[in-house]
Order: C-alpha cells, then structure tokens, then sequence
C-alpha cells in the first residue's frame, strides 16, 4: 500500500517537471519583424493628372496601408496608388503599421481643355531610339493627361499600319507588339490616334520618333 501511494504522489510531480523545463526556452527564437520605412515616391509631389497614379515604395513590404485619396494596391515592397484624385490641392497623407507620410500634390482639373499627352515610351521628335529595346519590352505606352477613349495606332513614315496591337485603356494608349512587326533600325516610325476625354474635348495627336543605326 505505501509503495503504491509513492507511486501516486511521484507521477504527478515528476510530469510538472518535465514540462516546466520543456515551457523554458524556445523565446530566443522568436525574431522582431523589421520596421517598414518609407523610401521614396514617384512623383514625389507636383502637378498630377485627376486619373494618375502614384508609386510609393518602402525599404520593405507595408501592411495596413491607408491612403487619404484614390485606390491603393501593395505589392511587395511598392504601394501604387490610382486616382481619380479630386482637382486642386491634394495633401496625400499614406498610414501603415509602421508610420505614416504626407506628399503633396496639385490635381489638373480634367475638364480644362483637351487631353493632352504627358509621357510615354517615347517623345515626339525622339532620334536614335534604341529599337531592341522596345521589341524586348514588347510594348509602346502613350500617357495622357487624364481618362480618355479612343484609338491609337504605330504607322511608318509614309502612313502606312504597322501591324501593331492598339488599345486605350484609362490613361494610357498601348501598342503591342505582334511577332514578326519588330520594330528595324533607322526607320521612321508614327503613332497616330484620336482620343476624347469624359467632357468630350478630342485631341488628334502624333508622335515620330526614329530608331537608331545598327552598331
């Protein structure tokens, strides 16, 4: 009998001990996670299109963005942010876990006038533009100044169709390219197309750029 009530008394304790040495430990290996810091933007303040975006990018991935304006989408280390943005002043205030920045912008009213053209691939009057370049890429981009419709199309120099895939989408105008259209050195090269915004001002534009010579 007295055997047996050690028995009893000592199980118990002997299992609280080994599990009061097997809960110590194991803390050390738990690792912080590292502080996001905000890196830069682009553009990094200014004018802005009412349907622009901005890129905003950290030294490593956010979570919990929140922006004061427009449609935010993290991917990995880069928060792009998309209008539309309200005209005037706009103090952009981005809030994550970490912390939080303010950019400032000033937002072209889209109603003004005609689209115009902002940025792209290239510029109109560009000269030795490296065509291997753009057929790695695959594609032209021809930014405009707000949301627009319309066509767009890469021609030659003598009008004729390049056989590129043209679209207008948001901001943009897109030119594809289809296998067997690469772009060729020292050639004269045309994108044409008519855009309208949602006030209906249409803007006709052209851009030519030439390719450069073969090394």
């Amino acid at each position: 009998m007295t055997k047996l009530f050690r028995s009893l008394v000592l199980l118990p304790i002997g299992l609280l001990t080994v599990s009061m040495f097997a809960g110590c430990g194991g803390d050390d290996d738990t690792d912080e996670p590292a502080l996001v810091n905000f890196v830069s933007a682009t553009p990094p303040g200014g004018d802005i299109a009412a349907n622009g975006t901005i890129k905003v990018t950290f030294d490593n991935a956010p979570t919990d963005v929140i922006v004061t304006a427009g449609v935010v989408t993290v991917v990995g280390k880069i928060a792009t942010i998309a209008g539309p943005f309200t005209s005037g002043p706009l103090p952009l205030t981005i809030t994550w876990a970490d912390g939080t920045q303010t950019l400032h912008y000033t937002v072209a009213s889209p109603c003004c006038g005609a689209p115009g053209i902002t940025g792209g691939t290239v510029k109109d009057g560009d000269m030795d533009v490296d065509p291997e370049a753009i057929n790695s890429d695959g594609r032209i981009e021809i930014v405009f100044g707000e949301e627009v419709t319309g066509n767009i199309t890469l021609q030659t120099e003598g009008g004729n169709n390049v056989g590129w895939l043209g679209k207008v989408e948001g901001n943009k105008g897109t030119l594809e390219l289809v296998k067997g259209r690469e772009l060729t050195n020292e050639t004269t090269y045309v994108i044409r197309g008519k855009v309208s915004d949602a006030a209906g001002n249409s803007y006709d534009f052209s851009v030519t750029f030439v390719t450069k010579g073969k090394a």
